[in-house]
């Protein structure tokens, strides 16, 4: 598995200490888990053997990490939900009024994330609609046993998993890539560091639906 032809998502499966690794190198490991390691690296110009290296030392460095893919899968959903979906909902509005202080509080300076909250206010509403439909219709579904029968809802959660991608690269973009300006008080720390966890989350929640989770209920 450990070859540059194997897809980011096989990868990150295989060895889960790999999302760090990924995260590093600003590989997307969830909504383009598909593409292999080698067209990842070329597109963002990063040596692929040099990764490989790093996700062989931090698998040997890691405790024995789930391997999603051998679980059952109704042990996977709970997972996520609990992993996953109760955390987020209590995380993102914490940030949307942390990021209203700091653009109250530090309006008027070059790096503050001016509109930022409104972002994450539209991000809470997106992703508040999306847990929803998995939990109402989706899992339920997949469940049941009735997995195959779930391609058309899987391929519209996979479409807002992009979007969510597309708003975390928005956040990235505000944010100056979460770097803290010399002069930001604890509240702007606190938010960039937060925003900077609430990434690999996220990545990492795509990541088991769209890698593990979906392709095994759509077989049966």
């Amino acid at each position: 598995m450990k070859t540059t032809d194997a897809t980011l998502g096989e990868l990150v499966t295989a060895n889960p200490a790999a999302i760090g690794v990924f995260h590093r190198f600003g590989l997307d490991f969830c909504c383009g888990g598909r593409q292999s390691l080698a067209q990842a690296c070329t597109k963002s110009d990063v040596d692929p053997e040099i990764v490989l290296r790093e996700i062989g030392a931090a698998a040997g460095g890691a405790h024995e990490d789930v391997r999603w893919d051998r679980r059952p899968i109704e042990e996977l959903v709970r997972y996520i939900l609990d992993r996953y979906h109760a955390p987020l909902r209590k995380e993102i509005p914490r940030l949307i009024e942390l990021s209203r202080r700091v653009e109250r509080v530090h309006a008027g300076k070059p790096e503050c994330p001016e509109g930022l909250a409104d972002l994450l206010a539209d991000v809470c509403e997106a992703v508040e609609s999306h847990l929803v439909k998995e939990e109402k219709i989706l899992f339920p579904l997949i469940l049941s046993g009735r997995g195959p029968m779930a391609r058309m809802p899987v391929q519209v959660m996979v479409q807002e998993h992009e979007d969510h991608g597309r708003n975390l690269r928005r956040i990235r973009t505000l944010t100056n890539d979460f770097r803290v300006p010399e002069h930001a008080c604890a509240s702007w720390r606190e938010l960039y560091r937060a925003l900077a966890a609430l990434e690999v989350e996220l990545m990492a929640h795509i990541h088991l639906e769209n890698n593990i989770l979906f392709p095994r209920a759509l077989v049966g």
